[in-house]
């Protein structure tokens, strides 16, 4: 829970800062809860019956205040009529955040971006996906449609024929 308290008075103070710049933030915003299942992204806003819900993940909790804000008042400039997406509005009110206050709103962020490191960089690569024609590598760590469906897709330099590379395998007898 403390996490969660933590949460709303950061919240407040970003609502507070960006209602001082005139920025027209909802006044609705009925929950701030944070997911530790979220390993995509640092934070969400979504409207249900004219009522705003702000995510964030658990990720960013252990980290400084500052970067909690980031997430916050990039979430919270979604609440402003006509800034559901990143658009030309929202980027307007990002910039002038981050102008007065020296924040880093963008529309993404990478976790090198927060100094945090990326907990997918230590999972290894399990697929490698090879141009029959060029010899451009693609890595996954992961099953995709590329992996599963190869034969679907074309490599986006040349546009040649994709094939999984054969892992090598050895066994022991």
């Amino acid at each position: 829970m403390e996490r969660e308290h933590r949460a709303k008075e950061i919240l407040k103070k970003c609502i507070n800062l960006v209602q001082q710049e005139g920025i027209p933030v909802a006044e609705k915003i009925e929950k701030i809860y944070i997911n530790d299942k979220i390993r995509s992204r640092f934070g969400s806003c979504r409207k249900e019956n004219g009522s705003y819900y702000i995510e964030l993940s658990g990720r960013i909790m252990p980290c400084e205040d500052r970067v909690i804000e980031t997430v916050l008042l990039h979430e919270l400039l979604h609440t402003c009529p006509g800034c559901m997406n990143h658009g030309f509005r929202w980027k307007k009110y990002a910039e002038i955040i981050n102008q007065k206050y020296g924040y880093e709103i963008t529309a993404s962020s990478r976790y090198e971006t927060f100094g945090m490191e990326n907990p997918e960089s230590r999972e290894p690569v399990k697929y490698t996906i090879l141009c029959t024609n060029c010899g451009n590598r693609i890595e996954r760590r992961r099953r995709c449609p590329l992996v599963e469906k190869t034969d679907r897709y074309r490599c986006g330099k040349c546009g040649g024929i994709l094939k999984i590379k054969e892992k090598s395998t050895t066994s022991c007898r």
